[in-house]
């Protein structure tokens, strides 16, 4: 399937080049989630420029903040945003998808390997109780999540993967006095707020920011905290 002429303007004003083996896939991915998403709750988009808009191009924005050939954890990834999408374009990335969704779980590990994917890992928890566990705890180069809980709860779910010298790349609303408030939770973290970079393009209905946030010290070993105690009561230091 080739892409329309709208969707190929997109693409220019990124400044994002697809190759036909990436198109391929990203059209098998938009096909299985029309078809698992009665059973599976993977989105409530419908149509396929605006899944491919939404979730692929959404995705997309994080990429130059993000190099292949290193580790990516994807917290709360649902129907496997951004984590699947950026490793259809990095195809040497070593991503984790974490989701707390059995049923997502299991398309997860169907449209990896439908898509010949490898390094791909997929785990069935909550951040608060994987976050805990050594095996991924501050294992990854880079975290990233697409939660719409705010700033200083999901630095504190996102930061205790990352490894010192690491990233943590947050995708926002336009507002930033959030993020600006959430700066000293997130030193609290080990991390430090480096960059913020907006982001505005014309088939996005708002403006976005891209957080850049780098690890320098080790996440106190009390964090995160226990289910959905981050979002109720966030960090404030």
């Amino acid at each position: 399937m080739s892409l329309n002429i709208e969707i190929q303007k997109y693409l220019a004003e990124m400044k994002v080049e697809l190759s036909d083996e990436n198109i391929s896939a990203i059209d098998i991915y938009i096909r299985e989630i029309n078809n698992w998403n009665t059973k599976a709750d993977l989105t409530a988009l419908k149509g396929y420029e605006s899944i491919f808009v939404n979730l692929f191009l959404d995705a997309f924005t994080l990429l130059p903040f993000i190099k292949d050939k290193s580790t990516l954890i994807d917290i709360g990834t649902g129907g496997g945003f951004p984590g699947l999408a950026l490793k259809i374009f990095y195809k040497e990335l070593k991503i984790t998808l974490v989701e707390a969704s059995s049923k997502k779980c299991v398309f997860l590990n169907y449209i990896s390997n439908c898509l010949k994917m490898k390094n791909v890992n997929v785990v069935w928890g909550r951040a608060e109780d994987v976050g805990k566990d050594i095996f991924y705890r501050e294992q990854y180069d880079y975290a990233c999540c697409r939660a719409v809980a705010g700033m200083s709860a999901i630095s504190e779910l996102c930061m205790p993967f990352v490894k010192i010298g690491g990233v943590f790349v947050a995708s926002k609303g336009k507002d930033t006095t959030e993020i600006k408030q959430a700066a000293t939770a997130i030193n609290y973290m080990g991390g430090k707020i480096e960059k913020i970079e907006k982001i505005k393009y014309s088939f996005f209905s708002e403006e976005k920011n891209i957080v850049i946030i780098s690890k320098d010290r080790q996440t106190p070993e009390k964090y995160p905290r226990r289910n959905g105690i981050p979002q109720k009561r966030p960090v404030k230091v």
